[in-house]
């Protein structure tokens, strides 16, 4: 498995600058091999006669297919997505987040995997300021196993597991003294709210790299990472059930690993719309062998953004907007309004580190601030009110209580928008 991975190493760095007439082939050879596995192999496509068609002729008869979608994945036996004839056993097991409150289990085949994993060194190399000999820290939910080139000083990652108590966090990371810090966003707002001005620059002296995954990252944390860190700063896309779609290169634009994922941006009927606009991101990861998800809506919205990337990659390059399409509040107008609002709120309004937003059965839209400084908590929630009517473009039921700290999910993400409400 190891001596695989690093043999697909220089493949995928080669692969981020080929023509892209030969990756346009390589991505429609892709598809058209995870179809036929899927329509002959897997039991959920190969009983919907959706799925019966020949070989795609284009990439664009791609969105033909039906969009899948998580619901799907909760409520099929895992049998009916598994390939015939895999054993799970010999399979790498993960499971979603739950930030709906419910974890599905998802199967990856080893080769695919290996290709996955020499895919991400050039997530690493794409900062220019990467050395497979720096010392990097993660604050993680949980701490996978040591990798055999660790011994040597390569890629070495030293977990910090997150939900230990803060104290036992900074006491760690700053016995480690790390060249590079990887954390979910509201990980780290977390850290530098409780890091000394001491600690802080403790950690500077060595720190050269912040990279961010599994959130949305606001353009407004991002510059408050690198100033507070003195570091540049590179995010992360990803999801258990395809593994990375996408990583930063030194220009701050985050490309698609279009070596291994075809990404679609689609809007409600699965149609995919124009670069530039906005939709919803759907992803194929055709290198799968063992749970082929087909154009599978990962529950965010982004964008393909038009132009190529000063870099020279040849990967398009997607920039990740709203937030979870399936979180957000309904206003009374029927406007909606997503986590990307309340993050903002939370970057940007005085007095207020971190914001999360719970919409009740009767369409009442409840508030929770975790207050930052001295200000005065009733003038911070009368401000934000005041914000948000004017993000909404008028009043609605809205109530501002204090809280201690953002809800986490069983997978360690921030849950940021809640409702039990339907409109």
């Amino acid at each position: 498995m190891l001596v695989r991975e690093a043999a697909y190493v220089p493949l995928t760095i080669a692969r981020q600058y080929g023509s892209a007439a030969a990756l346009r082939r390589r991505q429609l050879r892709g598809l058209n091999r995870v179809l036929e596995l899927a329509r002959t192999r897997v039991p959920y496509y190969r009983d919907d006669p959706r799925y019966a068609g020949g070989p795609l002729r284009s990439l664009s008869e791609l969105a033909e297919l039906p969009v899948l979608d998580k619901q799907v994945l909760r409520e099929q036996p895992l049998e009916h997505m598994l390939a015939d004839g895999v054993d799970p056993e010999r399979c790498l097991s993960f499971q979603t987040s739950g930030s709906t409150g419910r974890r599905v289990r998802i199967l990856h085949d080893q080769d695919g995997h290996d290709y996955h994993m020499a895919a991400c060194v050039r997530r690493f190399l794409a900062t220019g300021r990467y050395l497979p000999t720096d010392r990097l820290s993660h604050i993680r939910p949980f701490a996978p196993p040591a990798r055999r080139f660790e011994r040597f000083g390569l890629f070495r990652r030293h977990v910090i597991l997150s939900h230990r108590p803060m104290a036992e966090i900074k006491a760690e990371l700053l016995a480690n003294r790390p060249k590079v810090l990887i954390g979910y966003p509201v990980h780290l707002r977390a850290l530098l709210r409780s890091l000394t001005p001491d600690e802080l620059a403790r950690l500077r002296r060595t720190l050269r790299i912040v990279m961010t995954e599994s959130e949305l990252l606001l353009p407004e944390h991002r510059a408050m990472f690198a100033t507070q860190f003195a570091a540049p700063v590179f995010d992360e896309y990803s999801a258990f059930e395809v593994l990375n779609v996408a990583y930063d290169c030194r220009h701050g634009r985050a490309h698609l690993g279009e070596d291994r994922v075809y990404v679609e941006i689609v809007d409600d009927r699965g149609k995919p719309v124009p670069d530039g606009e906005p939709g919803r991101v759907v992803v194929t990861s055709f290198l799968e062998q063992a749970m082929p998800l087909l154009r599978y809506s990962l529950g965010d919205i982004g964008v393909i953004e038009p132009g190529r990337c000063p870099c020279g990659r040849r990967f398009r390059t997607l920039r990740l907007t709203t937030g979870r399409s399936n979180d957000y509040v309904t206003l009374p107008s029927g406007e909606r309004l997503y986590p990307d609002a309340f993050l903002h709120l939370a970057a940007t309004h005085p007095g207020i580190s971190e914001c999360f937003v719970h919409q009740e059965a009767d369409g009442l839209v409840r508030l929770h601030v975790v207050p930052s400084g001295e200000e005065e908590a009733e003038r911070v929630f009368a401000t934000a009110r005041e914000k948000l009517f004017g993000l909404a473009g008028g009043e609605f039921p809205l109530e501002v209580v204090q809280a201690e700290s953002v809800l986490i999910t069983p997978g360690g993400k921030g849950r940021f928008v809640t409702s039990d409400y339907s409109a």
